[in-house]
């Protein structure tokens, strides 16, 4: 499982999803998170985490963001009840979302790390009363993310390998991007035989020298009849 990486594949009930992005956060407790960022044929993008803790399993969940952020802050608004505090915003203790009731439990931070680039995370999290489904409120250095997980187990992801049964329209533009010049030759050759191979049928054995209709071949170059105006030398 650890040797995901961006491109691979895996399934997770019955869907293929592609690894897109990685993100390894170190926790100031000590314990650290790798995300997998993986998208599916249908374009909808979900995270695979693994969370690593010293001397203990590790353990899976698999992660939506909220969209709408704001109608959800409004829905929490309302909610009569203890606060936990997050830079300079107030959340409450319990609330429930989609029929399930979350209670706090406690705050992370730590330093995410992607790419080149570090980023400073303050995570609150949220468990139902089985420990099956979580949610996250997450501060970041300019925005704030909003997700909800479910617990799942090991033996749910599986066939993971390097590879592509389906392509997506990000992938897509990659293999452009990546072969740009060599698609742009290919496309060079075939046009040139195309041409050729239409002017060779287009030329008999009667040829008129006066008729500037047709274009006839000398050697390698060619003319047009009446002006040396027109097709090059």
């Amino acid at each position: 499982m650890q040797k995901l990486k961006r491109g691979y594949l895996f399934d997770y009930k019955k869907q293929t999803w592609k690894v897109t992005d990685i993100y390894k956060i170190k926790w100031d407790d000590g314990s650290q998170t790798t995300e997998y960022q993986a998208k599916n044929k249908k374009g909808e993008v979900r995270y695979l985490m693994l969370e690593f803790v010293r001397k203990q399993k590790t353990s899976f969940t698999f992660w939506e963001k909220i969209a709408d952020i704001n109608q959800f802050l409004k829905t929490i608004s309302k909610t009569e009840s203890d606060f936990v505090s997050i830079g300079n915003a107030k959340f409450p203790k319990q609330f429930q979302y989609k029929n399930v009731t979350y209670t706090f439990d406690e705050r992370c931070d730590g330093t995410c790390h992607y790419d080149y680039e570090t980023e400073r995370v303050n995570s609150l999290d949220y468990t139902n009363d089985d420990d099956s489904k979580f949610f996250a409120i997450q501060l970041w250095d300019d925005e704030i993310e909003i997700s909800t997980g479910i617990s799942i187990l090991k033996s749910q992801i599986s066939n993971i390998q390097e590879r592509t049964t389906f392509i997506s329209s990000d992938s897509v533009w990659d293999f452009i991007s990546k072969y740009f010049v060599g698609i742009i030759f290919t496309l060079f050759m075939l046009m040139t035989f195309l041409l050729n191979k239409c002017s060779s049928n287009s030329w008999d054995g009667n040829r008129d020298p006066n008729d500037s209709t047709k274009v006839y071949r000398n050697s390698n170059n060619y003319y047009r009849g009446r002006s040396s105006r027109g097709f090059g030398k």
